[in-house]
């Protein structure tokens, strides 16, 4: 799967359009455009949504990547995760949350690793 710069890339060459006619579209500037297309900037919900209509493409499509990789990243960071000092409730609401989250991420990393 390609990720979203890739994808960015990818879809303006094959529409014929330039960097400034996207940053024109879309209302941003050209550098902008070229940033996301060098993975140096990160798209927002706004960008997302913008390249997705004037390519045709579906969020789910565009957002995979961004998606994939957050997930992957909490799920590394559940097992490091400081132990606070709270009441009994308080810890239990806590884990039972935690356990919610771990069992997400790993449906998502099965999902993906497809």
């Amino acid at each position: 799967m390609q990720d979203f710069s890739q994808c960015l890339a990818e879809a303006r060459r094959k529409a014929g359009l330039s960097q400034e006619d996207c940053a024109h579209l879309l209302g941003v500037s050209q550098s902008h455009i070229s940033r996301l297309e060098l993975g140096r900037a990160v798209p927002s919900v706004s960008d997302l949504c913008g390249v997705a209509v004037l390519f045709g493409r579906t969020m789910e499509v565009m957002v995979e990547p961004l998606f994939r990789d957050r997930a992957a990243t909490i799920r590394e960071r559940l097992f490091d995760l400081p132990e606070p000092r709270l009441t009994w409730l308080t810890r239990f609401a806590r884990h039972n949350a935690l356990r919610s989250l771990e069992a997400r991420v790993e449906r998502i990393a099965r999902y993906y690793d497809r």
